[in-house]
């Protein structure tokens, strides 16, 4: 057992930790499990699970060998491994209050435990990330660029019915992989996003305009994903992360960066249209637009008068338990009928979080967004330009996450609520300077 510890915990030394054997071999383990974590899990049913328990296992079995040497983790990961903690407060005290019931003792499955196994790996793992952070984000980026053209790939054969005989998701005409197409198209649209900035910063490293190419590429391949699941949330953020790109290229004076962006897009409009059979993307935009003119509080059946009503129900259920909320998954939406669907959930994080868990499920909400992206936006300033990059995508996926709250639960399914945090927890670590980041790094940006 102590040999196994031993080999987990990878003693210091000279050497960065992909020069040693089990070193190289762990840092390949790593990737396989955030590929998953990334995008594997939105055409491989509980990918995403299997491999966020693995890497909480990994975590726990290298603080066991690291015992009595420390945490050597910086403030704002363990500030970071708090706010996580935080969920499982707010769910813990919510179930307390209203009775230890059962069924909502089930319920803390997801995304609560989820959370509750980010300190492992903050702790466990996030030391070596940040010691060898430049040489893992190089291998990282080329998968976010593999994720954002297998998303469209997938997207394109399900949308045409190729895929039918082996990935059945839940998307009834729309694309969503193995999962739900608002989940596959909100994450696709962020993987393409990360896939532009990978084939940038790989182009710069290694002074091959075909990486700059092909992160172009990837960044189409994502907004097409996003359109052929026709998750209009996804519709809804994509200006705010397209204008935090931008003001980032005018900041540092990358004029060809703005041109691409705008190319990329208007090519996507094109493409989106020459893919969607018909009217479909304006009649999606046209139907919104009806539904809001035409709600009834009492009475809309749309996807959009459904919500707006459920919304208010949250309300009504957080004015009746505002501190504490009606207990972990205890929301229930029923709208008069015989044949009304029934509602598990508010459809927007934030109304959720209020109504099951009140106010401190609210809160905990708020600053699992909030302080990372005050932490990214000030590493994107970095000095050094290759932890501004891997902050810049940090920022992306929270703004994108934010913006996606408010009219879905992101964290509502294992997908969802996984990607955000090992994304985050990634990227955060590898734009956080480590204890040893005076020392410098032996690969060049």
């Amino acid at each position: 057992m102590n040999f196994l510890f031993r080999f987990l915990a990878f003693p210091k030394s000279e050497h960065d930790l992909s020069d040693t054997a089990p070193g190289r071999f762990w840092l390949w383990v790593f990737l396989l499990l955030f590929s998953c974590i990334s995008f594997v899990g939105l055409v491989l049913v509980k990918a995403e699970s299997w491999a966020w328990t693995a890497l909480s296992l990994l975590g726990l079995l290298v603080l066991l060998g690291r015992r009595g040497q420390g945490l050597g983790v910086s403030k704002s990961l363990r500030a970071w491994a708090i706010i996580c903690l935080l969920w499982c407060v707010a769910a813990l005290s919510s179930w307390a209050a209203n009775g230890f019931l059962v069924s909502q003792g089930r319920e803390l499955d997801t995304p609560y435990l989820k959370f509750l196994l980010v300190p492992f790996i903050v702790f466990g793992l996030a030391p070596f990330w940040q010691s060898n952070a430049q040489r893992i984000a190089n291998k990282l980026w080329v998968c976010y660029i593999v994720g954002a053209i297998l998303c469209f790939a997938t997207a394109y054969a399900q949308v045409h019915g190729w895929l039918d005989a082996w990935l059945v998701g839940e998307g009834n005409g729309r694309a969503g992989g193995a999962v739900n197409p608002i989940y596959f198209g909100n994450i696709s649209l962020l993987l393409g996003l990360l896939g532009l900035l990978s084939g940038l910063k790989l182009a710069r490293r290694h002074g091959a305009l075909g990486w700059g190419l092909l992160g172009w590429f990837a960044l189409l391949c994502g907004l097409l994903a996003s359109v052929l699941s026709m998750s209009r949330g996804g519709w809804v953020a994509l200006p705010f992360l397209l204008l935090i790109v931008v003001a980032s290229a005018w900041a540092r004076r990358q004029k060809g960066r703005l041109i691409g962006i705008v190319g990329v897009f208007l090519a996507g409009i094109l493409v989106a249209q020459a893919l969607m059979p018909g009217d479909v993307l304006r009649h999606r935009v046209g139907l919104a637009y009806t539904a809001l003119l035409s709600f009834d509080p009492n009475a809309s059946q749309d996807s959009v008068g459904y919500r707006l009503r459920m919304w208010k129900h949250a309300l009504d259920v957080t004015v009746e338990h505002p501190l504490f909320g009606a207990g972990p998954g205890s929301y229930v939406f029923e709208a008069e009928g015989v044949d009304s669907p029934r509602f598990r959930h508010a459809h927007s994080d934030y109304f959720n979080a209020a109504a099951n868990l009140g106010l401190l499920g609210l809160l905990a909400l708020l600053f699992s967004y909030a302080y990372p992206a005050w932490r990214f936006f000030r590493l994107s300033r970095s000095v050094e330009p290759w932890r501004a990059e891997i902050a810049l995508g940090g920022l992306l996926v929270v703004t994108g996450y934010a913006i996606f709250s408010l009219t879905d639960v992101m964290f509502y399914r294992s997908i969802g609520t996984v990607f955000y945090l090992g994304t985050v927890t990634l990227l955060l670590a590898l734009a956080e300077p480590g204890q040893e980041a005076t020392r410098t790094e032996r690969i060049g940006p």
